[in-house]
């Protein structure tokens, strides 16, 4: 991905906005990887993936927030994490 991609990004939601916002406004979701998935699929762009050993947490629902909140409880034991995340940016 360039900088370029922040454009069609931003058209790819001017799009969203005005087909799917006004169905069900409090549902309706941008989903960016659905959006770059149809676009590697129309050849419009290309994506270099990364590997990682990291483990990913999302939380859309309340019960997923424990899980989430033991998991980077774990992550400032091990010192992956610092207490106050930006304390050491001046």
């Amino acid at each position: 991905m360039t900088p370029d991609f922040l454009d069609v990004l931003e058209e790819g939601f001017k799009e969203f906005f005005e087909k799917e916002v006004p169905g069900n406004p409090q549902k309706a979701e941008y989903l960016i990887p659905i959006f770059i998935g149809e676009l590697l699929a129309e050849d419009k762009m290309s994506v270099k993936v990364l590997r990682t050993n990291d483990t990913w947490y999302g939380m859309t629902y309340k019960e997923d927030v424990a899980v989430v909140k033991e998991s980077f409880r774990g992550m400032l034991e091990r010192g992956v994490y610092k207490e106050e995340l930006f304390c050491d940016i001046k």
